[in-house]
């Protein structure tokens, strides 16, 4: 989802970094909150698409420039002054190369490497400027909950209500840095190491195994025990999977297209099983 830059958007690079070029530039318009001008090597520009993404910027960038001081991997941090550009912030962000890591496949290990280092950082200095917990979506309430209950109903039905009487006691594990979306895009790789981790606009202090989850989503579900640090973390990460297919289910329920809901289902549903086997293992 990328068309050529405007003249505009050309003149907005040259006035945030008017050393490097922007002729020629494209804009990713595929980021629900921000689009982005790639024209070089050296830096992209960060433009909100919307208010609440732009009266957020500030914060977001005094939060990479701090955990790109903690991490192994290169974080993208800020090169520019924040304008403004038709009514919203724009931010020129230090480049960071390598592409997305092939779905469905990946070293373990690896990741498993990833879920520690983000769980030694440091949280007090990145405090203030961290989002809540839930921010995308919002916390579960009366309402989405008896939404996806109305919906589901014999095995499924029950394995939900197993899975939601869980989140109380997720709410009380420890927390460390939770990157809030590490997939695709996200993480940019390169010969198979990873080079740098973007977009850290809902980094929170969470649950750590919700990095294992994000991870097995996009590397694959079936390497989530070999990814967590722990059985415990992977027990909870295959919580939080069925957590994460009942929120799909949840929007799906609310939109008024008429989605595929049994395709859905094939996807979510052992998700669901799964989750309420992991949590039934709590109680043994």
């Amino acid at each position: 989802m990328s068309r050529p830059a405007t003249e505009a958007e050309i003149n907005l690079g040259r006035a945030l970094c008017p050393q490097l070029s922007w002729e020629g530039g494209v804009v990713n318009e595929a980021g629900q909150f921000h689009t982005v001008l790639l024209a070089n090597d050296q830096a992209v520009i960060r433009m909100a698409r919307t208010e609440a993404s732009s009266a957020q910027m500030p914060r977001s960038i005094r939060l990479h420039n701090l955990v790109a001081g903690q991490l192994p991997y290169r974080v993208p941090t800020a090169c520019s002054a924040m304008l403004e550009f038709e009514g919203r912030n724009a931010v020129a962000l230090r480049f960071i190369p390598g592409t997305a890591h092939a779905p469905h496949r990946g070293d373990p290990v690896v990741l498993r490497r990833i879920v520690q280092d983000l769980a030694a950082v440091d949280l007090q200095p990145l405090a203030a400027d961290l989002a809540e917990p839930f921010a995308f979506r919002g916390r579960w309430n009366d309402g989405s909950r008896s939404r996806c209950l109305g919906y589901l109903s014999g095995q499924l039905r029950t394995a939900a209500e197993s899975v939601f009487a869980q989140i109380a006691h997720l709410d009380q594990v420890p927390p460390s840095l939770v990157h809030g979306d590490l997939a695709g895009q996200n993480m940019h790789w390169a010969d198979g190491k990873l080079v740098g981790i973007l977009d850290w606009d809902l980094a929170c202090a969470w649950d750590p195994a919700l990095n294992t989850a994000y991870l097995a989503l996009w590397h694959g579900q079936d390497l989530v025990e070999q990814i967590a640090p722990d059985t415990e973390q992977a027990r909870r990460a295959r919580i939080w999977l069925g957590l994460m297919g009942l929120e799909r289910l949840s929007d799906a329920l609310s939109r008024s297209d008429k989605p595929r809901l049994d395709k859905l289902m094939r996807k979510i549903g052992p998700r669901i099983l799964r989750a309420a086997a992991a949590a039934g293992a709590r109680n043994r």
